[in-house]
């Protein structure tokens, strides 16, 4: 396939093609516009001196943090106040605090000096400081220890970072106190503080710098030599013009919170005001440029990349609507032609997979329908020899003709059970058969009524769905009972027709509420113990046949017995059908 065709290709045609003349554009736009906009420059400089000031604030609002923690659970430092200063434990505890100091400022500290001062013993803790010759380490070191040893209680310090300067240093410095006369610090030179923002571009002649509580500049990147008088800056201005040797700055300004120092930039002002009025007229012009170009720019993708798009979309809609027959066409891409040759092979693929999933499953379901079957008429045939054998002993002919005739019946449907669905009128004569035997084996204890409705007769329904619920009805219903238990079978269609109810009902005891709350969760039918085979069987086969269309209730009614609903839909669905064609 040609290359040329590619989607990179022709994206990246396109994107030169816009792209080129908007850059040149934009260039020239913001060469001009960061001379031509003041206020806009100085606001956006006003944020980023905000957003660098709050930076440096969470910095040593972490390092303030990380002290008061420290002076509320080192056990070290706690305990240190109570210690001899030239005894062996002192100088453990000493290590152990700077120790843990020392490797707090290596890996998270944003801080250059942290220390520990014991104020009794005039004794500093502190951790190593990397500079450039050792004068400078020890004029730092005095220069704390001056500060410690003047300070006082409800010193500035111990409310937030204060300027000090040591020697030529500018720096910030925080105290906590214990409350065990030990204070805790931390120490940040204001050059360093700096280094980030000098990153940051101010134009051509631009710097940065920390001023004090009076707006003096205190450290930074600024030449003093380039400036007239020594500034003075205000934080509340949006910004301020300031004159220098050559050429005039626009400042902007921020406090640092919990600081008593300020950041402010400064930003040649000389290129703000050069062509101003030209670049006027011809910004008003850029929208409608970038209007056109924007516009063919959409044409093309439209052609090479949105209408493939919707369309691969529309396809994969209608796939999952389940319309098979779907499939896409060529494209100018050479990559969105290979997406739809890979869904038209994937939609061939699922296509197959379904048919071959859902034959396999009719065929599991076939096998599975049988074997609940040949597992439900031994169960009855065992039942049917012993009263036979109970009839025997009476040796009352005639009860005996009439058994045998019934069974005669009850056989003859059950071995025409092969096929998996039998009309509804068929299985209650099965069931009228199955309870005369009944009858006859507890003469005078029994008595039933089937009431089927004539819209029902004509149901289909699994074979031997209702005898085990008879089963269980006779087995457990009314042992000791002292009048006749009497079972109560109903069959009508529901919902206008679209689904058949049948309904079993007794006098009898009823069923025991540990077993009925296992039948009305559903941990009855989810066991695999092989115990009450005959309910178990009838629940799974409606599964197998008709899934979550058939439903069965169980119950007990107000004025005592059993209470069965049965619910399958009258009309046979395609799964269903297709097993009983099968």
């Amino acid at each position: 396939m040609n290359p040329k065709r590619s989607l990179r290709s022709m994206l990246a045609v396109g994107f030169a093609a816009i792209a080129l003349p908007l850059v040149c554009l934009l260039l020239y736009s913001n060469h001009t516009a960061s001379d031509a906009l003041r206020g806009q420059a100085a606001e956006a400089n006003k944020n980023m001196i905000t957003l660098y000031a709050n930076q440096i604030q969470a910095v040593l609002g972490n390092e303030s943090k990380y002290l008061y923690d420290l002076a509320s659970y080192n056990s070290d430092i706690l305990s240190l106040d109570g210690l001899i200063d030239d005894s062996t434990e002192y100088t453990l505890a000493k290590v152990r605090i700077r120790n843990s100091l020392q490797q707090y400022i290596r890996f998270n500290s944003g801080v250059d000096i942290q220390f520990a001062y014991h104020a009794a013993y005039r004794d500093l803790i502190a951790t190593n400081y990397n500079t450039g010759s050792y004068d400078e380490t020890d004029a730092i070191q005095s220069c704390l220890n001056r500060m410690l040893a003047a300070v006082k209680p409800g010193d500035p310090r111990f409310s937030g970072w204060k300027e000090l300067r040591c020697g030529d240093v500018d720096s910030l410095v925080r105290l906590v106190d214990t409350g065990y006369g030990v204070y805790l610090g931390g120490w940040a030179r204001l050059d360093h503080l700096m280094v980030p923002l000098e990153l940051i571009q101010l134009g051509g002649g631009g710097f940065a710098a920390f001023a004090d509580r009076q707006g003096r500049l205190i450290s930074g990147t600024y030449d003093a030599a380039r400036l007239e008088d020594a500034p003075v800056v205000d934080a509340r201005a949006d910004y301020q013009r300031i004159r220098g040797k050559h050429e005039t700055y626009i400042a902007v300004s921020n406090p640092v919170a919990t600081t008593d120092v300020g950041l402010a930039a400064f930003i040649p002002e000389k290129r703000m005001l050069q062509n101003l009025a030209w670049f006027r007229k011809f910004i008003a012009w850029v929208p409608f440029f970038a209007f056109a170009l924007l516009l063919l720019y959409l044409l093309y993708l439209n052609n090479i990349i949105i209408r493939p798009m919707n369309g691969l979309l529309k396809g994969m809609r209608t796939l999952t609507r389940g319309d098979w027959k779907i499939r896409l066409g060529d494209t100018a891409s050479r990559e969105f032609s290979s997406l739809n040759d890979a869904f038209n092979g994937m939609a061939n693929e699922i296509q197959d997979l379904k048919i071959h999933v859902y034959e396999e499953q009719i065929r599991t379901h076939k096998a599975e329908l049988k074997h609940l079957q040949l597992q439900i008429n031994p169960h009855f045939l065992l039942n049917s020899i012993n009263v036979v054998y109970n009839l025997a002993q009476l040796k009352n002919y005639e009860i005996i003709q009439s058994m045998c005739l019934n069974l005669v019946k009850y056989f003859r449907f059950a071995t025409q059970t092969n096929q998996p669905f039998v009309m509804l009128s068929e299985e209650l004569d099965h069931m009228d058969s199955y309870l005369r035997i009944q009858q006859h084996r507890f003469p005078g204890r029994l008595t039933f009524r089937i009431d089927l409705a004539a819209d029902a007769r004509g149901v289909r329904i699994p074979p031997l769905i209702v005898q085990p619920f008879i089963e269980n009805a006779i087995k457990y219903g009314f042992d000791f009972m002292e009048k006749p238990f009497h079972i109560e079978i109903q069959a009508m269609p529901i919902e206008g027709g679209q689904r058949c109810r049948i309904r079993i009902a007794d006098n009898g005891s009823g069923f025991p509420e540990d077993v009925l709350h296992a039948m009305q969760s559903g941990d009855y039918f989810r066991r695999t113990d092989g115990k009450h085979l005959g309910i178990w069987n009838c629940y799974h086969r409606l599964q197998l046949l008709y899934g979550p269309e058939a439903k069965l209730a169980c119950g007990n009614a107000a004025e005592g017995g059993a209470l069965i609903d049965l619910t399958v839909p009258a009309e046979l669905s395609d799964t269903s059908a297709n097993l009983l064609h099968a």
